[in-house]
């Protein structure tokens, strides 16, 4: 243990490598894709200009690419591809170097405005993600509860290639992955040119994420409101707003005292969260990918109505279409939820104006041409999920069901006396209209200031253009929060397409704010809503608030697991040192085994239902060993997790011979040895926290 290295350093070092190298992945294929085609006369902008669509089209073409490339030539020929276009982009720098060189005087303030803020946003995801030694204990960030996997999904596409195999589950043999995977497929081609762990690579993704929003948020100030004075201090506007979150510290700070522990984060106080711009960036970078590639496409359509010249409008769809491809492949919910705006916005042009079915014509060839590209994709999902379900999966029968939102819990007011009759009589039908009373409250909470921007043009929707960027904006915002509110998925427990697709209307809603706030504040700006005394008040209250909660919100994250550590009663006490443990150890079986070796630990918590909050400690020690093994498991849950790709038929013996392994009395060597065999294991880890460890 003196000899060991550090293991936050390696992390910070790795990450900021892997931040450089995810350029090669999502800014340079966009470059040279915007100089190839030109589209919206590319090669006469600005460098600044030229990088932001850069980003914008890498995040819309690496992600599919990446796939069909892994897929059909190899994952090597995928990196290989986005070195070959790196020399591309090289050779076009070198042709453009004069208009482009960087000089002291070029180096203007709002460039070194832009570099600081990049630097600060790397450090600030980095630090927000890696675990923290401090001596022999390492002390990490509750987002390793979701994390976790992802790096497993990562890590499985460097080992098994494209298609990945299933990480978590392993019965004898390699289960193909079912599941949307495209955004680990170019973590792992950034980890591979990088020479950097899954891990490394998957932080950094995050900070990437951010670029993504930050190029975005640009383009659509200046592409879809159509600004033209303060253009530069309204895109900043808009980049600070994802600092804001709606009034979710009021609930934290009361769950501070009515409950005995801490939440892990502090949108856990809604049983159907709408996460913040923060929480979804360190916690869910793909989905956010997944909503940028959605935002590309659709701000493209919005460009191209007034398109010259049916080649440019041909590379317009089809970039968009590779968008739309590339959404779904990284997240299915998202992509699934804006396939239906799109549907709504096409009905909207037709029935608003009948010339509009040009547009309306482009938007259907771009989602047919991108179903088109995304054929392989869905093939596997379909193959894989007919394999499963003919070997007795008894998951749900359909992955989308109308329900209503559960945004404050219904139990609040269905627990109360007077409604035990009702209870007892129709418990379905009195929970739907404990929902439904509760939903605008809830609401209210969740978008905070953002809710006050919607109730703003709501009620001067007839003050704009109906095909202006403003009703457009709005009505695409209302659309996806009926979609947020009233469809939930049914896969798993988690409302996973509440949660992400929610992020649709949040987008549009941010622009919103940043048009309002911009004509607040910039000089020579008409008011799009007449800014009173009291609309300020109420604006600027919410705007702190929202500040205040996504700081708190951040530093929970962070110091959750020390304050917990702290206080014996917890259970988290010698959580920091055996998590330590578990990485020294996975990190020593680095030196000695292959990368194809399969590996068990105990999944099955020893002390089940000792904590009432929503991760116990065993829990978490369970992710951090998913974290660091870096190899095939045979079962990483409790319940064999084959809803991520695998016949299920093998799981009843899979659960109940795991847990007989590391349950007490324990059993033989030689039982040991049989259940290695029978399950194709190399290496069991047994640690402190499994009971067999008390048996020598």
């Amino acid at each position: 243990l003196g000899r060991m290295s550090n293991f936050t350093l390696q992390d910070v070092a790795g990450s900021a490598v892997a931040v450089v190298v995810f350029a090669l992945a999502l800014y340079v294929p966009g470059y040279v894709l915007g100089y190839a085609a030109n589209l919206f006369g590319f090669r006469k902008m600005s460098f600044c200009e030229r990088s932001l669509w850069a980003i914008a089209y890498s995040f819309a073409v690496t992600p599919i690419a990446g796939y069909l490339v892994g897929k059909y030539a190899g994952f090597n020929a995928a990196c290989g591809l986005l070195l070959g276009i790196a020399l591309v982009w090289l050779l076009l720098l070198w042709r453009d170097r004069h208009p482009f060189a960087w000089s002291r005087i070029a180096w203007s303030r709002s460039e070194t405005a832009i570099a600081c803020a990049a630097v600060a946003w790397v450090a600030f995801v980095v630090f927000s993600l890696v675990d923290i030694q401090v001596g022999h204990k390492l002390y990490f960030s509750v987002v390793l509860d979701d994390q976790t996997y992802r790096v497993a999904f990562t890590d499985s596409v460097l080992r098994t290639g494209v298609p990945p195999a299933n990480p978590l589950y392993f019965p004898g043999q390699s289960q193909p992955m079912r599941y949307y995977y495209f955004w680990y497929v170019v973590c792992a081609m950034a980890a591979r040119i990088g020479h950097v762990t899954a891990r490394q690579a998957f932080i950094a993704s995050s900070a990437w994420a951010g670029f993504g929003m930050a190029a975005i948020l640009a383009l659509y100030i200046r592409h879809f409101l159509g600004a033209v004075q303060g253009v530069r201090r309204q895109t900043w506007i808009a980049i600070a707003l994802l600092a804001v979150t709606g009034a979710d510290l009021l609930p934290a700070i009361g769950n501070i005292f009515l409950q005995t522990t801490l939440n892990g984060d502090m949108e856990w106080w809604s049983n159907d969260q709408i996460s913040s711009w923060a929480d979804s960036l360190l916690w869910v970078p793909h989905h956010v990918s997944s909503l940028l590639c959605c935002l590309v496409a659709f701000l493209l359509l919005w460009m191209g109505r007034g398109a010259a010249g049916r080649g440019h409008r041909v590379s317009l769809i089809a970039v968009a279409a590779a968008a739309v491809a590339s959404s779904f492949g990284l997240s299915i919910y998202v992509g699934f939820g804006f396939a239906l705006l799109m549907l709504a916005w096409v009905a909207r042009l037709i029935v608003n104006r009948p010339r509009n079915l040009t547009l309306a014509l482009q938007v259907m060839a771009t989602g047919i041409l991108g179903a088109l590209l995304l054929t392989p994709f869905l093939t596997e999902l379909l193959s894989a999920s007919s394999r499963s379900d003919s070997s007795g999966n008894t998951g749900a029968s359909h992955v989308f069901a109308f329900s209503i939102r559960r945004l404050i819990d219904p139990a609040l007011l269905t627990g109360l006396p007077i409604f035990a009759s009702w209870n007892s009589a129709h418990p379905v039908l009195l929970d739907q209209a404990a929902r439904l009373l509760l939903l605008l409250p809830g609401l209210a909470l969740e978008l905070g200031f953002f809710g006050a921007v919607l109730w703003f043009y709501g009620r001067h929707r007839k003050s704009y253009s109906a095909d202006g960027p403003q009703r457009t904006a709005l009505y695409l915002a209302g659309c996806g929060l009926l979609l947020a509110l009233f469809v939930r998925s049914t896969v798993i427990g988690n409302n996973d397409f509440g949660y992400r697709v929610a992020m649709l209307p949040q987008f549009f809603l941010l622009v919103l704010a940043a048009d309002l706030l911009g004509s607040w504040w910039i000089e020579g700006r008409n008011a799009v809503v007449l800014p009173t005394a009291g609309r300020r008040k109420l604006a600027y209250g919410l705007i702190a608030l929202g500040i205040a909660g996504t700081v708190y919100q951040v530093v929970l994250l962070r110091v959750f697991i020390p304050l917990e550590a702290g206080r014996p009663d917890s259970g988290f006490a010698g959580l920091p040192a055996q998590v330590f443990e578990a990485r020294t150890a996975f990190a020593e079986l680095d030196k000695v085994a292959s990368r194809s070796a399969v590996v068990e630990f105990n999944p099955y918590d020893p002390h089940p239902g000792t904590r009432g909050d929503v991760i116990p400690p065993y829990t978490f020690y369970a992710r951090s060993l998913i974290m660091n093994a870096n190899r095939q498991m045979v079962s990483a849950e409790s319940r064999c997790p084959a809803q991520f790709g695998g016949e299920s038929r093998f799981c009843a013996a899979i659960e109940s011979s795991t847990q007989r392994l590391y349950a007490l009395p324990a059993p033989s060597a030689q039982w040991a040895e049989q259940y290695c065999r029978q399950f194709g294991v190399d290496y069991l880890a047994v640690g402190e926290m499994d009971p067999v460890w008390s048996d020598a």
